[in-house]
């Protein structure tokens, strides 16, 4: 049996997380099941993850201590020990926070392109919407073309139309490209670190890599909690976890991901910039590649919180900058049950469905036990 991944939005509680996945806590070999938490996107809180130990308790998975350890709940540690890891090797320290540094500098020059384009993109709406009366965003080809009427013929309004149409996808395509180049860039950074210090051939790596691999082999469930999206890739990269993430999966095991733990799972990473003091600045923004273990679907944790889901003009602007990928908006309540091996997907919220948005500004909700078209 094939694993399968359980995204969801932002749950806060864990009680309610574990009582509401209770069905999917299941052991490959029909025993009591192995759980391992990924906390690392708490970072220096990384341990503290009692109460999710106690609510994995409340719904009947018991802990089975021994020698101190716990055999059946227990914690990948990966922040923790990729830290260690650089205290005791203080020359891969040096190159990883230089690298970093030039990681985030990359990112903030292609940030500032991204709010440039996006604003024009804006700008061009509410100006057509003036000029034009019932213009939209999501009735734009997905791709410039000129009317069979030649440009001779047509009054003014259509001239203008056509004129501020050729321009809002050429604005749409230049951010799609600032995006792909932003991607490029960030991996070639991140490739230099293996390549500068060697790491990947020093024993110390080796063991760390191993231990860590083990733990998530051994797991029949994976929990990939909520935080910080940039510590919990990093930690996760540094090791170069994703063969074996990919392999768990292959082996059967299930994965349960909550907000930041659902973006790193996804090719792309996408945040909502709502902590910037320019409110013309807060916008999504994607700023790394994820692991990938779906491809495809660009998940939207937090979606009525941060997506004006009722603004056609927004979600016309989302499934179009993404359009790679499916933009599936989930909430605090919504569950998407993805098989990645078959590319089915389903919704299977009890209190909250699964949200879709399309390129001409439609949003479709799916509920529990309704397929999602992801293709």
């Amino acid at each position: 049996m094939r694993g399968r991944i359980l995204f969801n939005g932002n749950i806060g509680s864990p009680s309610a997380l574990m009582a509401r996945t209770r069905p999917w806590l299941r052991a490959r070999d029909g025993g009591q099941p192995k759980v391992l938490l990924v906390t690392a996107a708490w970072g220096q809180g990384e341990y503290g993850e009692q109460v999710a130990r106690d609510a994995l308790n409340s719904v009947g998975i018991h802990s089975d201590w021994h020698g101190g350890f716990d055999r059946t709940i227990f914690n990948l540690c990966a922040w923790h020990v990729w830290q260690e890891y650089l205290e005791r090797h203080p020359q891969v320290a040096a190159v990883d926070a230089e690298l970093r540094a030039v990681q985030e500098a990359t990112r903030r020059f292609y940030v500032d392109k991204t709010s440039f384009h996006a604003e024009r993109i804006r700008h061009a709406v509410r100006y057509a919407r003036e000029k034009l009366g019932d213009f939209r965003l999501g009735h734009l080809p997905l791709v410039a073309r000129d009317s069979l009427r030649p440009g001779g013929v047509m009054g003014g309004r259509e001239l203008l139309q056509r004129a501020l149409v050729r321009e809002l996808i050429h604005d749409l395509a230049d951010l799609v490209s600032n995006d792909q180049r932003m991607l490029a860039a960030l991996e070639e950074e991140e490739g230099l670190l293996p390549a500068r210090t060697g790491m990947r051939l020093d024993r110390d790596w080796q063991a760390q890599q191993r231990l860590l691999s083990q733990r998530i082999l051994a797991a029949d469930v994976i929990f990939l909690f909520g935080g910080d999206p940039g510590a919990l890739l990093a930690s996760l990269r540094f090791f170069d976890l994703q063969p074996t993430l990919v392999e768990a999966l292959r082996r059967g095991t299930t994965f349960v991901s909550i907000s930041a733990g659902s973006l790193v799972l996804c090719e792309r990473m996408i945040i909502y910039d709502n902590f910037s003091p320019d409110p013309a600045r807060r916008d999504f923004r994607l700023i790394d590649r994820g692991l990938g273990l779906v491809g495809g679907v660009q998940v939207l944790p937090h979606c009525m919180d941060r997506i004006h889901t009722d603004d056609p003009d927004n979600l016309a602007y989302l499934a179009r900058r993404f359009s790679s990928h499916r933009c599936v908006g989930l909430n605090e309540e919504s569950f998407l049950l993805v098989d990645p091996f078959t590319g089915q997907a389903m919704s299977v919220g009890e209190h909250d469905g699964v949200y879709v948005f399309g390129s001409d500004g439609v949003k479709w909700r799916f509920h529990a036990g309704e397929r999602v078209p992801l293709d």
